[in-house]
């Protein structure tokens, strides 16, 4: 994440793949369907300038939303490892569990198939600070397992819930420690498990999907052999707050 690099690279790839979709004007689609033929009349050879501009453009606003988006949400996420010394570890061949922070009291939710065998794990945040958390409660439906950071009188920033209900067809983004995907929202089921259009992976296991506000659509989780991932909705993780931490 050294400068932001892979996040720029990431918003510009995400939005040059829009472009064509969503800039719209007559303009514009004529002059890419002439220009795929290889057949530019005058007048598109004069609009060219102006149509480069409008893509340009296109392409730095919708890069500023994706970036912003990704911003917004860094903070919250976790890494989990069994060791403080996995945790401290500098080896990039060194991966742990997906996590998101919660609440800024310090309590965080991942995959409970993830972190089977022991109570105690420690947590690695986005600015490298390594702190313990333990098991306080398992949902065995879901395979989710909540945590509490260790720390007392400490702050820490959570992503968002989303505010709106999400719309089929929406952005979402999924995001790890240091890797991100794009996907588009393809099932909604608030009350289960909404689905995204892509197979992360499973590096991508446990991890936050967010909107284009930045807001949390919910936790990404695996389907082996699928070319979609389910999402468990980030209502369903508020209410287990409340039922099974009691906060």
């Amino acid at each position: 994440m050294k400068n932001n690099t892979w996040i720029k690279t990431f918003g510009l790839c995400f939005t040059v793949s829009l472009v064509v979709g969503m800039i719209g004007g007559a303009l514009t689609n004529e002059y890419l369907t002439s220009f795929l033929f290889g057949k530019l009349s005058q007048k598109q050879q004069e609009d060219l300038p102006i149509v480069k501009k409008v893509i340009e453009e296109r392409v730095y606003v919708e890069e500023s939303i994706v970036t912003d988006a990704i911003k917004k949400a860094q903070p919250a996420l976790a890494s989990l490892y069994a060791t403080r010394a996995l945790a401290e570890s500098q080896d990039a061949g060194v991966k742990g569990v997906n996590g998101i922070v919660l609440t800024t009291d310090g309590v965080v939710v991942s995959c409970k198939d993830k972190l089977a065998g022991q109570n105690l794990w420690y947590m690695s945040l986005s600015n490298k600070e390594v702190v313990p958390v333990n098991v306080i409660s398992r949902d065995n439906n879901l395979g989710l397992v909540y945590m509490q950071i260790e720390s007392e009188g400490d702050f820490y920033q959570t992503i968002p819930f989303v505010k709106d209900n999400i719309t089929l067809g929406q952005q979402a983004i999924a995001l790890t420690a240091n890797s991100v995907k794009s996907a588009i929202v393809s099932q909604i089921d608030s009350k289960n498990l909404h689905t995204i259009d892509r197979a992360l992976g499973d590096d991508f296991a446990c991890s936050p999907v967010v909107n284009l506000g930045g807001e949390l659509i919910g936790l990404a989780k695996t389907w082996e052999e699928s070319d979609v991932t389910p999402v468990v909705p980030a209502q369903i993780l508020a209410e287990l707050l409340v039922e099974e931490v009691a906060l």
